[in-house]
């Protein structure tokens, strides 16, 4: 028997919660016990308990916060872990994350197939003017739009499809897209036609309403312009944007967005809520010392990205940062659970039983909080295959009290990002810089960073707006799953990835005189422009002979 990768064929053999395996052409299509769409849909009830399945796909097992540590933002800790060989450039066609990415997104575009081609297999009251009906057509039209911007952005050539095949003969007739604008086009049009269906205030911040759809459409246009390299598409963005930023609501503090209560703000859009019955699983992210894994943490290049407010101490690099530094990223000597964090080696004394930083050294000022044991690497206190490689791990959505029951919200679309979208959209697009750094006037003063724009423009971005306004979105958007993208829509991917990796910088005491240093925690391979698409699981091309084609590159 002929078999087919199992992407294809989710939706139509397992409805919603029962996804089969795979398919060979003798599969009974109406297995007992399997819930399938044509024997669903027999309610309005039936479409919500659909919808919150589909909900269940976003940062769907924390993809989102695994996407850093493949960026020039961040790194990934452990061979075993995801993205390990493809943020260090020896990635392959058998390499986990992009199978991981490819599957998963499938079986997410499937669920929302389901809703949306069988709208009306129930008759709602009022026929197809049904405000319900169409609230649920605009809800599942835009989560397949967000899924498949994903895959586009990933993959470039996926299989593009907007019905599931319910044969294995269907299934031969899906093709492979060979040019990506097929898929921007498609994903606009069809949030154009998701807006007009959705209400203008969702009942909560885990249900799409206008705003969620008009930022993700402002989005996908942006994708659009950089990855078709057509400027054409920011009109677009001006568009949603126009209309996100005059009814957008004050910003909330920036320390407040990424802890429990989050989804209670009303600069927060659209949130994956956990619950005491499905906690998020973050402690991966928290760090070895409170019982954290650690397994992607930021590099020295973003820590770099935040400007300095105030003088640089270069004895104490991480003081007087942009405030948002503080709320994203932990660095030697923040602190963090009433201790200090530190990751400096051989930068400690034991004082009655506990540890302080040593008075003799850079941090020695800092003697009214222990220092947190088990951070720095060949220094004991744990596991060392947890302790964080670069000396800096991640603050953002990872400081709650308890590590492993954490319970807070992951932030799907937040206002500011349409602040950003639309002052980049104004200066790709040669419109009002007057309005564009008014735009970015308005995050800025909202973190508390002071710096004059035009002064910083002068002085650190060599006279470009565009590279302050690029460096804006870097560090407002770090660890939220975006950077991926953007290196690539700006076609900067080969530039930032093959730079050094490095970590935390110090003064190293070890030889009497006080030596800057620089943590080099790995290397990386020279990244090629293979590197702008991943590659297609070749699992799934070895399933589908002569259907699916590897992107060029990959062997």
């Amino acid at each position: 028997m002929k078999i087919y990768k199992k992407s294809l064929l989710y939706g139509a053999l397992a409805f919603a919660l029962c996804m089969a395996g795979g398919c060979n052409s003798n599969i009974d299509l109406e297995p007992e016990g399997i819930i399938t769409a044509d024997g669903y849909f027999k309610s309005a009830e039936d479409y919500e308990k659909a919808l919150t399945a589909l909900y269940e796909r976003l940062n769907v097992e924390s993809y989102d916060l695994w996407m850093d540590g493949v960026t020039d933002n961040g790194l990934v800790t452990h061979s075993w872990n995801r993205g390990y060989d493809l943020g260090r450039g020896i990635g392959s066609t058998a390499s986990s994350f992009p199978a991981d990415k490819w599957d998963k997104g499938y079986i997410s575009v499937q669920r929302a197939n389901n809703v949306i081609n069988n709208i009306d297999k129930y008759q709602w009251p009022g026929g197809e003017s049904d405000a319900n009906r169409n609230q649920v057509l605009g809800e599942a039209r835009t989560l397949r739009a967000y899924f498949y911007l994903d895959l586009v952005s990933i993959f470039g050539h996926i299989m593009f499809y907007t019905e599931n095949p319910a044969t294995v003969a269907e299934s031969e007739n899906v093709k492979q897209v060979q040019d990506p604008k097929e898929v921007f086009d498609f994903i606009l049009d069809d949030l154009d036609k998701a807006i007009a269906g959705l209400p203008d205030k969702p009942s909560n911040k885990s249900k799409i309403g206008k705003p969620a759809a008009r930022l993700l459409r402002a989005r996908a246009a942006a994708y659009a312009a950089g990855y078709l390299n057509d400027k054409s598409y920011f009109q677009v963005t001006l568009d949603e944007t126009a209309q996100l930023v005059a009814s957008a609501p004050q910003l909330a503090d920036f320390d407040k967005l990424f802890v429990t209560g989050c989804e209670d703000l009303d600069e927060v859009i659209l949130v994956r809520r956990y619950s005491l019955d499905a906690t998020n699983s973050w402690g991966n992210w928290y760090n070895q010392s409170i019982g954290g894994y650690c397994v992607t943490t930021p590099v020295k290049a973003l820590a770099d990205a935040f400007e300095y407010v105030g003088e640089r101490n270069e004895v104490r690099p991480y003081l007087n940062k942009d405030p948002r530094f503080y709320q994203t990223i932990y660095a030697p000597g923040m602190e963090m659970r009433g201790k200090y964090f530190n990751t400096i080696p051989n930068n400690v004394v034991e004082k009655d039983g506990k540890t302080y930083f040593d008075p003799n050294k850079d941090y020695g000022a800092l003697q009214d909080k222990e220092v947190s044991v088990g951070d720095v690497l060949a220094e004991g206190g744990g596991g060392e295959w947890n302790k964080t490689p670069t000396g800096l791990s991640w603050k953002k959505y990872c400081q709650e009290e308890e590590t492993w029951t954490t319970y807070n919200s992951f932030i799907i679309f937040r206002y500011a990002e349409a602040y950003l979208l639309r002052a980049e959209a104004l200066v790709e697009t040669g419109g009002s810089t007057d309005e564009a750094k008014s735009l970015i006037k308005v995050i800025r003063d909202r973190a508390g960073n002071t710096n004059d724009i035009d002064k910083m423009v002068a002085e650190r971005y060599n006279g470009s707006l565009r590279d302050l306004v690029r460096n804006e979105r870097r560090v407002e958007l770090a660890q939220e799953g975006l950077r991926f993208a953007d290196i690539r829509r700006w076609n900067i991917l080969l530039d930032v990835m093959n730079k050094p990796i490095e970590g935390i910088e110090y003064r190293d005491f070890s030889s009497g005189t006080p030596k800057h240093t620089v943590l080099i925690p790995a290397e990386r391979d020279a990244y090629t422009a293979r590197d702008f698409w991943w590659p297609i699981p070749q699992a799934e091309i070895d399933l589908n002979p002569g259907r699916i084609a590897q992107n060029e590159g990959w062997k």
